[in-house]
């Protein structure tokens, strides 16, 4: 919920519009832009403890994840990536799988497509930023993607439409101590 509100408030902000003025509307999969705000993009995630917020002037995505000790990424590898990442997977294990599904998601988020379109995008470059496109499929790109430092135990990616280069400016919303506050428990600032 933290993250919804913090989401309006900082859209709100770069318009110019109250927070509870903005209007959503969604693309065919269900991508939400901000009615009347052409140019202005904008992806949402959230996992674990963490949620991070994307704002760009071209189609943007953004994924985060808590890397899971349950999940069996040996058939999830071997079912949905191609072979150069199944191996990477086979070889370095959860971190790995974890790096690159944030990786395709956060594409796939860029394009307003479905999670399951965007599986066969080769990802596997060994840079903390690259452009990648897939071969054939639903969702061509290009896609400049970059990984984005987190803490340990998650992997979050940023994808823009297009192989044209992007800054990534970090800023924290936090739930601000009594002490720190106006003496609103429920105050929240950004950072």
């Amino acid at each position: 919920m933290l993250a919804h509100a913090a989401t309006r408030i900082v859209l709100g902000e770069r318009l110019g519009r109250p927070p509870a003025a903005l209007s959503f509307t969604r693309g065919p999969w269900g991508k939400p832009e901000v009615e009347g705000a052409a140019g202005l993009y904008f992806s949402l995630s959230h996992s674990g403890e963490i949620a991070l917020l994307a704002l760009a002037s071209r189609p943007v995505g953004v994924d985060v994840e808590l890397a899971r000790a349950d999940l069996d990424i040996d058939r999830l590898a071997g079912r949905f990536f191609p072979p150069e990442e199944r191996r990477l997977v086979a070889r370095d294990g959860h971190d790995a799988f974890t790096r690159l599904w944030t990786r395709k998601e956060a594409c796939v988020k860029a394009s307003g497509g479905r999670l399951t379109q965007g599986m066969g995008i080769p990802v596997a470059h060994t840079g903390r930023e690259a452009t990648v496109y897939a071969r054939s499929g639903p969702l061509p790109g290009p896609w400049r993607v970059a990984d984005l430092p987190l803490p340990e135990q998650y992997a979050g990616s940023v994808a823009l439409i297009g192989d044209g280069p992007f800054n990534v400016s970090r800023r924290m919303w936090y739930q601000m101590p009594p002490g720190e506050s106006d003496g609103n428990p429920r105050t929240s600032a950004v950072k």
